[in-house]
């Protein structure tokens, strides 16, 4: 695929991240006419589930740093006949004047942001009074020992992994002081567990080794072959793992996070 987030879409959205985006809603409760974002979208499964839940009125926004992902957000939305508002940007400078948001969403992208903290005080100051923000971040990574094991190999072949990132903020006691900090109240943190089912199990891991390697400095400096030669090492120790999680043809694993739910 031309585009790496069209593969994001079609594979982990209907096994992973949609079910997790209808709970997030959920949690959420939109009501009718409330102004929405989805912050960090994605290819924007969450904006489309806001759309599907809320009906007619209101306005729906997804907003992400990454054009790939909004090119196939917008594709995905246009095909679900889904009207939401598609915008380039980042988390620590939103594009919305103050008090302009009754509801903002965060699906599992909080880890990445680069100044956390400023993030959470855009998204205060962008809610209207009452507003709220409701995300979701995965618990920590000895909650998913697949992943566990993952990080342990990549961290031995490639000398770093960037696993633990994602499950960065597993500890509730840090999300409460992120919002606390930036000034909501009525926090609460809800630990959640969903199984997911994904099909194709090599194809899976490849995918997982892609992923978490991309980002590895020390693997970007390398040449094709050696870098080959390394994911082909991981595939290899990671077979035991991967055996071990299949049931009929699928990788079935476990995944716990937490929702937390503030208001301004």
């Amino acid at each position: 695929m031309s585009n790496p987030a069209e593969g994001y879409e079609s594979y982990m959205v209907p096994a992973l991240f949609g079910p997790w985006a209808a709970r997030l809603v959920q949690a959420a409760d939109p009501k009718p006419g409330e102004r929405v974002l989805d912050l960090g979208c994605g290819t924007g499964i969450v904006a489309r589930a806001v759309t599907e839940r809320r009906g007619a009125t209101g306005t729906v926004t997804g907003i992400d740093v990454s054009s790939d992902m909004l090119a196939v957000a917008r594709a995905s939305a246009a095909r679900a006949g889904a009207v939401i508002e598609w915008r380039e940007g980042r988390a620590e400078a939103l594009p919305f004047s103050d008090g302009s948001l009754d509801l903002v969403l965060c699906q599992f992208a909080l880890m990445f942001f680069r100044d956390r903290a400023a993030a959470f005080a855009e998204i205060h100051r962008t809610l209207t009074k009452g507003g709220r923000v409701v995300l979701s971040v995965w618990q920590g990574l000895e909650r998913h020992p697949f992943y566990q094991r993952l990080d342990e190999v990549i961290r031995r072949r490639a000398g770093v992994s960037a696993l633990a990132d994602i499950f960065a903020l597993g500890e509730p006691s840090e999300l409460f002081l992120l919002l606390s900090d930036a000034g909501f109240q009525h926090a609460e943190i809800e630990p959640v567990s969903m199984t997911s089912r994904f099909p194709q199990p090599d194809a899976f891991l490849a995918g997982e080794i892609e992923v978490d390697t991309a980002a590895i400095p020390s693997m970007q400096g390398l040449t094709s072959a050696e870098r080959s030669a390394i994911v082909a090492a991981i595939s290899d120790d990671m077979k035991g793992p991967l055996r071990e999680a299949t049931r009929d043809d699928h990788v079935v694993l476990e995944f716990h996070a937490h929702i937390a739910r503030a208001r301004r």
